[in-house]
């Protein structure tokens, strides 16, 4: 009996902890694609998490434990030309940020975001909005936050960012919290291959006569045929 009891709680712990590890799988290979789901610098650092690049996929089911920022499912995936990175139940308590879903989307050069009952200080942010809107919210007893939504920034190599939500947060007098949310990179389509010179090769150029009346250039290893002139010979005896 104390066997059985074992065997099942064995059972039960494996199918627990299984969704945890496969939420850390990823794969890699050669790409373009880029993606993260969320990076802070101030009060509390994360660097970019999670974070892929050329050909993956990885999720994250909750951010390291911190004082300041609360995410539940952060999903990013890469591949050549195309990246994308979701997070949900996004949550900055002290400075009243929250949303339910904030994905990036970066596709052969074309780049999009979308917020999901997102807002800030009680002001609802838009869903869709054009990319590098900015604006300024007032968050009560902190300060002003700025804000870019469906940041978008053409980089050296060609290749394009866009970060859903870019915001610098008041946190109290002299401290600020910054921090970007769904993060996606990609390439462009690649350029036009120059036009190829059509099957048979040029056409061959009319030589001009005497008279100034065209005539085809012969074929390879056929003498041209001559052109009469006409005019008087002189005659002598």
């Amino acid at each position: 009996m104390r066997l059985t009891r074992l065997s099942a709680a064995a059972a039960i712990a494996g199918a627990l902890a299984a969704p945890l590890a496969m939420a850390g799988t990823a794969s890699a290979t050669t790409g373009t694609g880029s993606a993260y789901g969320l990076a802070a610098t101030g009060l509390v650092a994360i660097p970019a998490t999670p974070a892929v690049a050329a050909t993956a996929d990885k999720s994250l089911l909750h951010l390291p434990a911190n004082p300041l920022i609360d995410v539940k499912v952060l999903h990013v995936t890469a591949k050549p030309a195309y990246a994308r990175a979701s997070v949900t139940d996004l949550s900055v308590a002290k400075a009243a940020l929250t949303a339910h879903l904030v994905t990036a989307t970066c596709d052969n050069g074309t780049a999009r975001s979308h917020l999901a009952k997102a807002s800030l200080a009680g002001h609802r942010l838009a869903a869709d909005a054009a990319p590098n809107s900015a604006l300024t919210i007032p968050v009560q007893g902190l300060g002003t936050a700025s804000v870019t939504l469906n940041k978008q920034v053409r980089n050296a190599d060609g290749t394009l960012t866009v970060t859903a939500i870019e915001a610098v947060l008041p946190l109290g007098p002299g401290h600020t919290q910054t921090l970007s949310v769904s993060s996606a990179t990609c390439a462009g389509p690649a350029e036009n291959p120059p036009p190829t010179q059509p099957p048979g090769g040029p056409k061959p150029t009319p030589t001009p006569t005497a008279t100034g009346s065209p005539v085809p250039t012969p074929p390879p290893g056929q003498a041209p045929k001559p052109t009469p002139v006409t005019g008087d010979l002189p005659v002598t005896g």
